[in-house]
């Protein structure tokens, strides 16, 4: 079950996370974006690009919220800097197939090298080390590719960030938000709208749940 957090703390740590000059995706401009494609099958579901343990405390999740299972192996996340560039990628591990939505099974969880946390279901927790200092970029984003290069779902942290970004940019997390357990996640639901400013929100992190 997600749990959102309180409206005042959330306001808070924006306001304060704006006047210590952390990026913040309201201010810019949306730039260009390809036509959005509503994911019906794989979503990124939830991420965090920073907690507790410093700037490499991150994970990704990934959800089937098709009835059919979804074999995602091979499939590739680029991972994006704040300037669109991409940085690393990670390959999903051979025998990676996601259950269908409602069922164990159904989320692959990546897991950095500073984790920290719980994964609720354990059916795939895949650990990842990426080769930039800052691990997943607070501004920057990501996209999960097919085999065939195409990409399925994306979500950016920057409005600068135009190849993963749908939509508007998601708030980033900032020193506040670590203190407070935060990541970027969808609904209870995992709405996919393709506006990632729609679609995600700072919540408190249940990854696999």
């Amino acid at each position: 079950m997600r749990r959102i957090l309180g409206a005042s703390a959330v306001f808070a740590m924006l306001a304060m996370g704006m006047a210590g000059g952390v990026a913040n995706a309201a201010g810019e401009s949306e730039g260009t974006e390809a036509a959005p494609l509503v994911s019906s099958t794989v979503v990124i579901n939830e991420v965090s690009t920073r907690g507790v343990n410093g700037l490499l405390d991150e994970f990704i999740e990934l959800r089937n919220v098709s009835s059919q299972p979804q074999d995602v192996s091979g499939y590739v996340i680029r991972i994006y800097s704040p300037s669109n560039v991409v940085t690393d990628t990670i390959v999903l591990p051979a025998g990676t197939i996601l259950q269908p939505k409602g069922n164990a099974g159904q989320y692959a969880v990546l897991v950095g090298q500073n984790f920290s946390g719980t994964v609720v279901d354990q059916t795939y927790v895949i650990p990842f080390t990426l080769t930039g200092a800052e691990g997943i970029p607070t501004a920057g984003g990501l996209s999960l590719q097919n085999m065939a290069s195409a990409k399925i779902d994306g979500v950016a942290f920057s409005n600068a960030v135009v190849a993963p970004r749908e939509g508007q940019a998601a708030v980033p997390e900032n020193t506040i938000t670590d203190q407070l357990n935060a990541a970027n996640t969808r609904n209870i639901l995992s709405t996919d709208t393709d506006n990632n400013r729609q679609d995600f929100s700072l919540q408190l992190r249940t990854p696999g749940l």
